[in-house]
């Protein structure tokens, strides 16, 4: 979770901070995120855990090192973890990868590959 400052949350147009939902000031139930403070260490467990879980289940899809079958698993707790940090630091910014993540659980339950 690398965190953008004020200066950085202008870029293009304003954009930059609905494409890269991390900012400094963000708060939540799981802390504060500041560019010059440590993040808060179950902010970034989830997101390292999430990540490599949503890395994982795209091998299994390309069937590379990992198995296809297992892709809804991986997937899914990806997207559940996922959900979880954006609620931890919810905000207007949070909206879009929460949408996200329900398309991914929606075509994990209804077995969409």
């Amino acid at each position: 979770m690398a965190t953008i400052d004020r200066d950085a949350q202008q870029e293009f147009g304003g954009l930059l901070r609905w494409v890269w939902p991390w900012s400094d000031g963000d708060s939540g139930l799981l802390g504060q995120l500041a560019v010059s403070a440590d993040l808060p260490l179950i902010g970034l467990f989830l997101a390292l855990t999430a990540a490599t879980l949503s890395f994982c289940a795209a091998l299994a899809v390309l069937e590379f090192w990992v198995p296809f079958s297992w892709w809804r698993v991986l997937a899914g707790s990806g997207a559940v973890l996922s959900l979880v940090l954006m609620a931890g630091f919810f905000g207007a910014t949070k909206l879009l990868p929460i949408a996200l993540n329900a398309v991914i659980l929606w075509a994990v339950v209804v077995d969409w590959l």
